[in-house]
């Protein structure tokens, strides 16, 4: 850099750091991306060289170090009929789970100096997979959210580039699984209505089949009514499709059979909960006097709906930020290949199953 030159605000490059802190432009990568066997005093003066030159990284710069690009993808499920999500303010929270996950991993991977590219692809889609490999070739990593592809080991990109999958089974040798204890959540749920509410006769509200998470809330459901000795009566086995609109057509459906209903309806997420409600008004039947209804999730419409929705928490913001911590793992191998991540879960006690107050245990 000739010194005499005038220099606009951020035109400075990692040579221009260089020169100023007399160094290699080797060594302005390490300390961008924070890499070790730096001397401290060298990293000082780097340091001052780019706070003098309001220098600020390109990715191209950063790359020198490892050959990163310093950019995850993220792939999620795109729904084709709008309908399912964009006729009410509750269908609507199911696009922003999606969002937080998104917003979960941008802030966390900001942190950690990486860009975020999200896109979606089609469930069942054949041009998925050409889709995510093709997103794969511009990425350091990726993270596929549930539903996206059910085996990260049969991607074409799985042996040259790592993968987290949310709500996967753990079987991911490539890469690594982050979901949410959604055994626990369940058991702690119907350890609660079997032994405060005295409910013994339950039906539930099943989500998406090809869906990991609403199998592991099944399962886990099923095992722990069996462990309390209750009944789950076939014609109180829905499936909502984890969908408001859905859930209402099927509890519509249940209602007209007559027989009676059960004491309690847990649903696999907060959005089939909202659908039997709305069919409960409809018919004068009210929660938890007439139904107790549950839901899994608590998102914000769970706090405001009528009494307010008992329900399990998850913090989906923190499964993004979750995805992107065990990813940059991956690259840097201090995550092991094949880990598993599991993130707690609480239950939120409200008005639809009998408890106003939430934070009763």
């Amino acid at each position: 850099m000739n010194k005499g030159a005038v220099m606009t605000k951020g035109s400075a490059t990692i040579y221009d750091v260089a020169e100023l802190a007399s160094v290699s432009i080797a060594t302005v990568s390490r300390v961008i991306n924070g890499g070790a066997h730096v001397r401290p005093e060298v990293r000082q003066r780097v340091d001052v060289a780019i706070r003098n030159l309001d220098f600020v990284p390109s990715s191209a710069a950063r790359s020198l170090s490892g050959g990163k690009k310093f950019t995850i993808g993220l792939v999620y499920p795109l729904y084709e009929n709008r309908a399912v999500f964009g006729s009410s303010s509750e269908e609507e929270s199911y696009v922003l789970y999606t969002d937080a996950i998104i917003r979960g991993a941008s802030v966390e991977a900001a942190k950690l100096g990486f860009s975020i590219y999200a896109s979606a692809v089609r469930v069942g889609d054949a041009s998925a997979g050409s889709l995510i490999h093709q997103l794969s070739g511009v990425v350091d990593g990726m993270i596929l959210t549930d539903r996206v592809i059910s085996d990260i080991g049969a991607m074409r990109f799985a042996k040259r580039l790592r993968a987290v999958h949310l709500s996967g089974l753990g079987a991911e040798t490539f890469g690594a699984t982050v979901r949410v204890d959604n055994e626990s959540g369940m058991r702690e749920l119907v350890a609660h209505l079997s032994t405060v509410h005295n409910v013994t006769d339950f039906g539930f509200f099943h989500g998406i089949e090809s869906s990991q998470d609403a199998q592991a809330r099944f399962d886990a459901f099923k095992a722990a009514v069996s462990e309390h000795r209750g009944t789950i009566r076939p014609e109180n086995l829905l499936s909502g499709d984890f969908s408001m609109l859905r859930a209402e057509d099927e509890f519509e459906k249940r209602l007209s059979l007559g027989s009676p209903l059960p004491q309690a309806l847990v649903c696999a997420n907060d959005q089939m909960a909202f659908g039997a409600m709305h069919i409960m008004d409809r018919h004068n039947l009210r929660a938890p006097e007439d139904l107790i209804v549950t839901g899994f999730d608590d998102v914000a419409m769970s706090r405001t709906v009528g009494r307010g929705l008992t329900t399990i928490r998850q913090s989906v913001f923190e499964l993004g930020a979750a995805a992107v911590d065990a990813l940059v793992g991956l690259l840097d191998e201090t995550v092991e290949k094949g880990s598993m991540i599991t993130l707690p879960t609480s239950l939120v006690l409200r008005g639809t199953c009998g408890c106003l107050n939430e934070a009763a245990r």
